[in-house]
């Protein structure tokens, strides 16, 4: 049952073969950063449990995550990055135009179990994330009944949520603090903003 729920509303695709997941890896940790950014919730001041960089493909498109304190300013994308969500917008058959770059620098960041704001998204679209680094797990948890599935989210390899399982499930990384886990994990999450 749990394995047809996420085949039927989430895409799981293998965008990029090891090598040259492992090549953009090191790119990746060549990009700035905002790491821990601090932000109030709650009245109370908090930090984001991971590193961000947002970026688009024009300058044209302003998105703001608006969670945990707002997405980083965006950047325009390089040459290298339009190459990347070019080739995932191949696989896909999408038209995403912006990334979120999220930098687990170790086993303790993390991302809790949320579903996303669609503010300023185009109607009807979802996210696709593709991890690159250590591989860790990722959660996606039905919201009515909690049940929740697990899948190892290796490197190069794409799952995409749609608008409507976006609707129904959160998603998530948890922490993975494990003895010596100071591994680094790089995500970077595509979606589809309306242009200004």
């Amino acid at each position: 049952m749990t394995d047809i729920i996420v085949e039927q509303k989430a895409r799981i695709v293998q965008i990029f073969t090891e090598q040259e997941a492992d090549e953009i890896f090191e790119y990746l940790q060549t990009k700035q950063y905002e790491y821990h950014k601090q932000y109030k919730r709650f009245n109370k001041d908090v930090k984001v449990p991971r590193g961000q960089a947002s970026y688009t493909t024009h300058k044209d498109i302003h998105y703001d995550y608006k969670q945990a304190g707002g997405s980083p300013p965006n950047e325009v994308m390089c040459e290298r990055l339009l190459d990347i969500t070019n080739k995932v917008n191949k696989e896909l058959g999408t038209n995403y135009n912006t990334i979120l770059l999220n930098v687990y620098k170790d086993g303790k960041d993390h991302i809790a179990p949320h579903s996303d704001s669609t503010a300023g998204w185009m109607e009807n679209t979802g996210f696709a994330t593709v991890a690159f680094g250590y591989e860790r797990k990722f959660v996606i948890q039905e919201i009515s009944t909690k049940q929740k599935t697990k899948l190892l989210h290796k490197k190069g390899m794409c799952i995409e949520v749609s608008s409507e399982m976006n609707k129904t499930h959160k998603h998530g990384l948890p922490a993975c603090v494990t003895k010596g886990n100071n591994q680094c994990r790089i995500s970077l999450t595509f979606r589809q903003i309306k242009e200004v």
